[in-house]
């Protein structure tokens, strides 16, 4: 009986493992038909998996696809940033200018001989090192180290006349904004391409003849810019105020610069991705140039860690702020672990294959005026800004400079600050990547500037927003070319170009909006793909999933906007503004203080001016019906006018002869991109507590 009970319990057990087991293997396939519904519902045709695992890409009709972006960062992307052992270390003195000891200490290393690349580090311990000049590392191979970015670790107080705190590089370190390269041509190798059009996001092109060249030469890659492909982008046709604007001049080139991988008969096959296509009905009648050049005397295998850089907070507008943090004017160098305070212009990649890796930025005060710093500007190539974060109003987040072509990625980085973006910002660049980042308070914009600045236009082509969360996007396609925003979410907008109210300029390419995408992050994908996991780990990734990226549940900074009881929300409530004049040499009576929402504060001007202007930048089209200002102090305004400006002119919608209290004045509805105050008649110095622009529906 007891064996046959024993035999009846264990085929029931059995039974019940086995349909336990059959209930497991169906949720399992459950769980995994709804991953690949997910994965199908939510990935990108431009980019995706194919049945075999590997990355296949939808191309434009012409050919152009996204680009492989993985080249990206120190020595090409994928490689670990090196562990350099230190040869001397500097304590700060505790009284006068701690620069020429640290300046001492780099010259000494830089004097040491060369091992696998590098000299040695300078250590800086931990303390207060006050500095009143840059330093300066120009050799190959030294780094400078301190024990940490908190307050605990190393501090460069910067002090004195306005400089840049770190500057990496030789016979470049004055370099200005924008400024081309001079690249030394070998002219005796020289060929042409000889392709019809050449897409962007290709290695492979002709050329007329190879014979002159050989693999592992590096190349130049010459785009012209002729008459014929600014009239195709419609940037011939730019007026302000009645003169004629110049985006790019004739005779100034795109240089991309490469490395032959391959050649087959004429066919040359170069190291990374084309961040541009060439298309020879817009070029000269030599086409695009194709040059051997020397490598430039920039130096390289340079690092900073584990710094803070600190100057005081400062209310003030970039051009007149005396500190910026770090410009690297070399090629495969790197910046980590360091946290700049109240720098402007903080950061410069100048040099290619940069990477900046947990740089953190913070700004007490919103950056004042119209014109904008950059946190992070990219003047280079292959450049990475991986994991950093910026907290600041009124700033370019990341922007780039005239005719620089990518890769470049901004990659799992956070940005905050209300009126803050990302936007491409001087005349033509290429091939960008912003990755996974987190911009709660502001924009990803890949934009026609128009006349902004000093007749920006297209600013941005090839350009990828791949998962990223934002305030709002603007993505156009320039002619003949396209842009993305793929798995993004956040509002989609359009405009015209800036300062214009028509044409309004068609979206680019949305995908996925509003739900990101199965590939989680593009760059890291792509550097799977060319060197396996490994790259991953050598980056500090341990797989390509959404809990590497701790940045997806930012809010956005709380912002109570001014409110008028009957008129309804200010919509220039802390806008840029610039003014003429400020009285005094504080801040006390900036612009700014009109817009601020406090009746206690005011704009005030010095004694005896005639004629003082009053601007305020809407960064945008707004639509407006209604103004409303309050003088200060005295009744002094006895003349003035409030113009529009709208299509490139200024159109008067007010003038009178006292402003006094609460002064109302409504007026047609109109689009406004800026708003000007002009005071020509004053019996006194004028002044403006409150100015108020509203739209009454």
């Amino acid at each position: 009986m007891l064996k046959n009970n024993f035999k009846f319990y264990m085929r029931r057990s059995v039974l019940l493992f086995i349909l336990f087991l059959g209930f497991v293997f169906f949720l399992v396939c459950i769980i995994s038909f709804a991953d690949v519904a997910f994965a199908q519902n939510s990935r990108s045709e431009w980019v995706k998996y194919d049945q075999n695992g590997k990355l296949v890409y939808k191309a434009t009709p012409a050919g152009d696809q996204i680009m492989d972006f993985s080249y990206a960062g120190y020595k090409g992307g994928g490689v670990p940033l090196p562990t350099v052992t230190a040869k001397i270390s500097v304590k700060p003195s505790g009284t006068g200018d701690d620069t020429p000891a640290i300046q001492a200490a780099i010259d000494h290393v830089s004097k040491m001989p060369l091992k696998n690349g590098f000299r040695g580090a300078v250590e800086l311990s931990s303390g207060v090192f006050t500095c009143a000049g840059s330093i300066i590392i120009s050799e190959i191979g030294v780094v400078l180290r301190g024990n940490g970015s908190d307050n605990n670790g190393t501090t460069i107080k910067m002090v004195g006349k306005p400089h840049t705190a770190i500057v990496i590089g030789r016979g470049n370190t004055k370099v200005a904004l924008g400024s081309a390269e001079v690249i030394e041509q070998v002219e005796q190798n020289t060929t042409h391409i000889v392709d019809s059009y050449v897409p962007s996001g290709i290695k492979v092109f002709n050329v007329a003849d190879a014979k002159d060249f050989k693999i592992g030469d590096t190349i130049a890659i010459h785009k012209p810019v002729t008459d014929a492909w600014i009239s195709f982008m419609e940037m011939d046709n730019m007026y302000r105020e009645g003169k004629k604007q110049t985006w790019l001049g004739t005779g100034r080139q795109e240089i991309s610069k490469r490395i032959i991988k391959a050649i087959n008969g004429n066919q040359i096959t170069v190291d990374v991705p084309l961040a541009d296509a060439y298309n020879a009905k817009f070029l000269n009648a030599s086409g695009v140039k194709v040059t051997k050049i020397k490598t430039p005397n920039r130096v390289s295998n340079i690092g900073v860690e584990h710094i803070h850089i600190q100057c005081e907070p400062l209310e003030t507008d970039y051009g007149h702020a005396p500190y910026a943090g770090i410009r690297v004017g070399g090629d495969d160098c790197w910046v980590k672990d360091v946290f700049a305070e109240e720098t402007m212009n903080t950061t410069v990649l100048a040099g290619d294959r940069i990477t900046m890796q947990k740089v953190r930025i913070k700004h007490t005060y919103p950056n004042l005026g119209a014109s904008k710093p950059a946190d992070f500007s990219l003047e280079g190539s292959q450049n990475l800004i991986d994991r950093c974060e910026a907290i600041g109003g009124n700033t370019y987040f990341v922007w780039t400079s005239s005719l620089v072509t990518g890769p470049n990625v901004v990659l799992n980085s956070t940005f905050r600050g209300i009126g803050s973006r990302i936007q491409p910002h001087q005349r033509w660049s290429t091939g960008l990547l912003v990755d996974n980042c987190s911009i709660p308070d502001g924009n990803i914009d890949f934009l026609n500037r128009g006349i902004a600045g000093s007749g920006h236009g297209w600013t941005m082509a090839w350009g990828v927003a791949w998962n990223c969360i934002a305030k709002s996007y603007i993505i156009q396609n320039p002619p003949g070319t396209a842009n993305w925003a793929i798995g993004c979410i956040g509002a989609r907008e359009q405009t015209a170009r800036l300062f214009d109210s028509k044409p309004i300029i068609p979206d680019g390419n949305f995908d996925s909006h509003g739900k990101p995408v199965a590939i989680q992050s593009l760059y890291l994908a792509q550097l799977k793909e060319r060197l396996g996991n490994q790259g991953l780990k050598n980056m500090g990734y341990q797989s390509n999933n959404i809990n590497e990226f701790n940045n997806k549940m930012v809010e956005p900074t709380p912002f109570q906007p001014d409110r008028d009881p009957k008129l309804g929300i200010n919509l220039a409530f802390e806008r840029p503004v610039n003014a003429s004049n400020v009285r005094g040499t504080t801040r006390e009576f900036g612009a700014e203080k009109a817009l601020d929402g406090n009746d206690k504060t005011y704009w005030a001007t010095d004694d005896g001016l005639k004629q003082t202007t009053f601007e305020v930048d809407m960064e945008g089209p707004v639509l407006i019906n209604a103004l409303k200002m309050s003088e200060a102090l005295e009744r002094s305004i006895q003349e003035y006018k409030i113009e529009v400006q709208l299509d490139s002119k200024w159109i008067l919608i007010d003038k009178g002869t006292s402003i006094r209290e609460d002064k109302v004045v409504k007026f047609p509805a109109i689009m406004a991109w800026k708003v000007k105050l002009t005071i020509s008649k004053s019996n006194n110095y004028p002044t403006l507590k409150h100015f108020g622009l509203y739209f009454i529906k």
